[in-house]
């Protein structure tokens, strides 16, 4: 099948801070960070309304040219959520601490908050990133509480998509495990760039005591720490670790207070007033701010008890604590205890919610003792929050506290599955959003350990189609990996048939080569054949061998890719999968039309023309005719590929095939672009791009407007040209389409040889080489090498 992803690359010719510093926006210090990058703020008293006005220019900086093409360079992480009333609240209690980092990491490398749980050291860090410079992408950010038991190997692999250098984790390719050579190229990139920010959360869930579980971890930050690299590193943890070689993360100043505190009095004393207790009196406000340090959820346990026991059993109940030499985390704890009463089963069901929830969906976690005004009571007792637009969360930190003491988590997991289940779906889905509650329901199948149910979730809802066409192909990747034991090829398998695994192993095969992964996604779909035989699936055999040769095909490997896909022929026939049969020659077809055997290739897409006739298939149909329409082209019979593509065209309409519409417009307009009819090529071109945008396939939209940049090339804009290749090249990092990447690359370059920039060409053209030699693309590289060869001559 001619895939209109390929039509794409059509290429023309060390030290921690913390509280105990006083330094204000006020200072020269502080005038001083900030004015490198904002200057008409002279802020001279720290105050949240300057901070927020500061943030907002920030914002709008950040639009300009020169700072979007900087920040397109990177792929950024998924950051906590950071709602508007959290952040007003941040910027107005934190005002000093992010001033202080802000003016520490100016001068530093390395930013280290240290503190308690609940403390607010992770919400710090998500604050920081809004006052980073304009030309700032935004940060790297790697939650080790979110992946326990992380090695060097997994933070390396997420560092090189972040910053697109492959090179970094060369040995996933290399079939080793992570080492020293590994985190130099880190750090030797990290040199070459402009001080991206790194951000390492919950550093304390990597650490045994206070050394690290991992060795390669270690190596990794002693580097960090000692290499003369141009990123800035944030690290929140618990506790400060102590490295291998007997020294500390950060070095620590006698008279530096590195531990992030809670709440300034007078910031904890009006934070209780603004949340209820106005008429409580102020030295009682006092005593309970300094009872629990200020420490942010405690004052939120706070103000609950309160309302529910008054203020002199509160009171009375911290002195108990105190006598017994709590620790403040200790404290919120048996706050939270106190606090949940007749509703902590309650809180125990709420806590398997990983994202804030509707009003339904809390009620759905009822048990048999819960009372009708029970949300209410909770958000009374500040231990259910809301935005108060419908929406309600835990606090990390209680949901943690009450997670731990959920017993039966299967069960509750499961209900979690089944509400969100009964959500409506719409019928039109454009983007990952109208299938997130698909997606919740998959991780709670997973979490109750029905991996059938989470599969069916997957297949039966056609989740796979909607996520490929969104280019969503990392959460592809996640939905699969959390169907797989720890070791993906062992035995221990998961589900009740053996063929499930087998199709989870191959689906994961094939989004691991939509992310230009094709060796791992080769490894995948073996394991997959090697099942299949075993178990005799001959139509999973079959499969298995079409999608090895397509996969080879990508890697360049072109006679051993036909080698599969004659296979699959063979077995095909041998079965009557007639519909399998069809789409093994479409394959055979593209790869004689990649050996530039066009006749070859005419003579498979017919018989596959044939045969989707026969059986009805009229999607299969509308590809075929299209794949001859693109063979005449490449013959040069232009006219003949037009009423190829027009009779595909129809077919599109007839069956409601949105994908393949837009698809067959494109090719049209690339026809009339070779007639040189450029006008009405932009014209098809624009009804495909409407096409793809409505219908979400962010692949589709990215190649339609390759094909804009090539046509208004042609006329000679090559300013609008450049535009246009510049938001493809967007949307080939977003969805980690790497073959796209290197071919807008190309085509950037190109474009800014024709404008006579030689430097800015090398430099796209050298991005583009190094990524064609990464994803082993051989029309990429040869056009890469010539064109350099030819400029640098």
């Amino acid at each position: 099948m001619d895939d209109k992803s390929s039509n794409k690359q059509d290429i023309k010719g060390g030290a921690g801070i913390t509280a105990g510093h006083d330094v204000t926006i006020g200072d020269n210090t502080g005038q001083q960070a900030i004015g490198e990058y904002v200057n008409q703020f002279q802020i001279q008293q720290p105050s949240g309304e300057a901070l927020i006005k500061l943030m907002q220019y920030l914002d709008e900086k950040r639009q300009a040219s020169v700072n979007l093409k900087i920040l397109n360079c990177y792929s950024p992480s998924t950051l906590p959520d950071y709602p508007p009333r959290l952040r007003e609240f941040v910027t107005e209690n934190r005002v000093h601490e992010i001033n202080q980092a802000m003016v520490y990491l100016n001068e530093h490398r390395i930013l280290f908050i240290s503190g308690m749980g609940g403390i607010g050291k992770t919400t710090l860090a998500r604050a920081l990133v809004e006052t980073r410079p304009a030309n700032v992408p935004l940060p790297f950010w790697f939650d080790f509480a979110k992946r326990p038991g992380a090695t060097l190997g997994d933070v390396l692999k997420e560092l090189a998509g972040y910053i697109h250098t492959p090179q970094i984790a060369q040995f996933v390719d290399e079939g080793r495990e992570a080492g020293q050579d590994d985190i130099n190229r880190l750090t030797d990139e990290l040199e070459k760039r402009d001080s991206p920010w790194l951000i390492f959360d919950n550093l304390e869930t990597a650490l045994n005591n206070r050394n690290f579980h991992d060795p390669g971890i270690d190596s990794l930050f002693t580097s960090l720490r000692d290499s003369t690299h141009q990123a800035k590193i944030i690290i929140t943890s618990r506790t400060l670790p102590v490295l291998a070689d007997g020294g500390s993360l950060i070095d620590i100043l006698e008279d530096n207070k590195h531990e992030l505190k809670g709440l300034k009095p007078n910031f904890a004393v009006d934070y209780l007033v603004k949340n209820g207790l106005d008429e409580v009196e102020q030295s009682q406000l006092e005593e309970l701010t300094s009872s629990v340090d200020g420490h942010p959820l405690a004052l939120k346990l706070l103000i609950g008890l309160v309302k529910n026991f008054g203020v002199k059993d509160t009171l009375d109940n911290l002195s108990t604590f105190k006598r017994h030499k709590e620790s403040t985390i200790k404290m919120a704890r048996r706050l939270f205890d106190k606090l949940a009463g007749d509703e902590k089963e309650l809180l125990e069901h709420i806590s398997v919610f990983r994202q804030p929830e509707s009003k339904t969906a809390i009620e759905r976690m009822f048990v048999a003792t819960t009372s009708e005004d029970a949300i209410e009571n909770l958000m009374e007792k500040s231990l259910l929050e809301t935005d108060h637009e419908g929406s309600y969360w835990l606090h990390p930190l209680v949901g943690e506290f009450a997670y731990d003491d959920l017993e039966n988590k299967m069960k509750v997991h499961e209900i979690a599955m089944q509400y969100y289940l009964s959500l409506p779906v719409p019928e039109e889905r454009t983007s990952r959003e109208d299938i997130q509650p698909l997606i919740e329901a998959h991780y709670h199948a997973c979490r109750a350990e029905d991996y059938n149910k989470a599969l069916n979730i997957i297949m039966d809802n056609k989740l796979y189609v909607d996520l490929d066409r969104w280019g969503n192909y990392r959460t592809l990747v996640d939905l699969y990996l959390g169907m797989l034991p720890e070791d993906h090829f062992s035995d221990n398998i998961l589900f009740d048939d053996i063929g499930d695994h087998s199709v989870v192993l191959g689906n994961l095969g094939l989004a691991y080569g939509d992310l230009g992964q094709v060796e791992k996604a080769i490894e995948y779909i073996k394991q997959v054949l090697v099942i299949s035989r075993e178990i005799g699936d001959r139509r999973g055999e079959g499969a298995g061998l079409g999608n090895l040769g397509s996969e080879y095909g990508n890697l360049g490997e072109v006679e051993k890719a036909i080698e599969y896909h004659k296979k699959a022929l063979v077995i095909s026939r041998e079965i009557g999968d007639r519909r399998g049969e069809g789409a093994d020659l479409g394959n055979l077809g593209s790869e004689y039309g990649n050996l530039g055997q066009v006749e070859k290739a005419i003579e498979y897409y017919e018989q596959a023309l044939v045969i989707s006739k026969e059986i009805g298939d009229r999607q299969g149909e509308g590809n075929a005719l299209g794949n001859l329409g693109s063979s005449y082209s490449d013959l040069g019979q232009v006219e003949k590929a037009i009423d190829y593509y027009e009779q595909a065209l129809v077919i599109s309409k007839k069956i409601d095939d949105r994908r393949g519409e837009g698809h067959h417009l494109g090719n049209l307009g690339d026809a009339y672009r070779n007639l040189r009819q450029v006008k009405k090529a932009i014209e098809y071109h624009e009804q495909a791009l409407v096409i793809s945008k409505e219908i979400g396939d962010r692949r589709g939209e990215g190649a339609e407007l390759v094909y804009l940049g090539n046509a208004y090339s042609d006329l000679g804009q090559v300013k609008k040209a450049i535009d246009y290749y510049e938001q493809a090249l967007v949307i080939s990092k977003e969805i980690g389409d790497r073959q796209g990447e290197g071919s807008d690359l190309g085509n950037l370059g190109s474009s800014y040889s024709d404008l006579g920039q030689v430097k800015k060409a090398i430099d796209y053209y050298e991005q583009a080489l190094v990524i064609g030699k990464e994803i082993k693309d051989p029309k990429l590289i040869n056009f890469c090498e010539e064109n350099l060869k030819s400029i640098k001559s």
